[in-house]
């Protein structure tokens, strides 16, 4: 399959068929993500690969019991948004996707910088680039489109924050490893519509 024709046709999958995907192809999509580009050829990322369905069943009510519980602190019902978060549970396959962040506390010349320009915060990942952030995610898109060329469908679902310590404590993921995102994969049982984009024109600009 040409690369061209998997980015355009590879669609976010939120209902799937049973069918177990095989260990063969598992291989393949985490191998494909291992070819990414990373700062420092750092690769920040590790998969673990979820197949076992009560493991999968936990995971999803971790979100549901961390989700009720925040709302009921929050003195609402239990928004949309945390629904959305458990699009995972009819997957086959659940890769969950760990970073290791890139050490800036190691590069004297940043550190220099960071000390000269007083950053603090959110202004550290601004100015050093967010570097294994933009790594994992390229490695994620290459296990996607992979998925894809192997006839599975995938789904890109990011990290529920308020269930964010408790997942990390359930996987017995420990710093500097951080869990980024939930990446459910299978054989499609939904065939949605690309869903709209900016026009070229709008995102695009030639400085010649």
């Amino acid at each position: 399959m040409e690369v061209r024709h998997a980015i355009q046709e590879r669609r976010s999958i939120r209902r799937f068929k049973s069918d177990a995907v095989p260990v063969a192809d598992i291989e393949k999509m985490v191998y494909a993500a291992s070819l990414a580009p990373s700062g420092g050829n750092m690769q920040p990322w590790q998969f673990l690969a979820i197949t076992n369905k009560e493991c999968r069943d936990a995971l999803a009510r971790i979100i549901h019991d961390e989700g009720v519980k925040f709302s009921h602190d929050m003195g609402q019902a239990m928004p949309h948004f945390i629904v959305t978060s458990l699009v995972f549970t009819t997957a086959p396959l659940v890769f969950a996707v760990m970073m290791t962040p890139f050490p800036l506390e190691e590069d004297s010349w940043f550190q220099a910088f960071r000390k000269r320009k007083n950053l603090e915060g959110r202004s550290i990942d601004r100015y050093g680039g967010f570097v294994s952030v933009m790594g994992v995610a390229a490695a994620i898109e290459n296990l996607l489109l992979t998925a894809y060329d192997l006839g599975y469908g995938s789904c890109w679902v990011r990290i529920p924050y308020y269930a964010k310590d408790a997942l990390e404590r359930f996987l017995n993921i420990e710093a500097p490893r951080e869990l980024v995102a939930l990446l459910p994969v299978g054989i499609a049982d939904t065939n949605p519509r690309m869903p709209p984009r900016k026009p070229i024109q709008d995102i695009f600009a030639l400085v010649e």
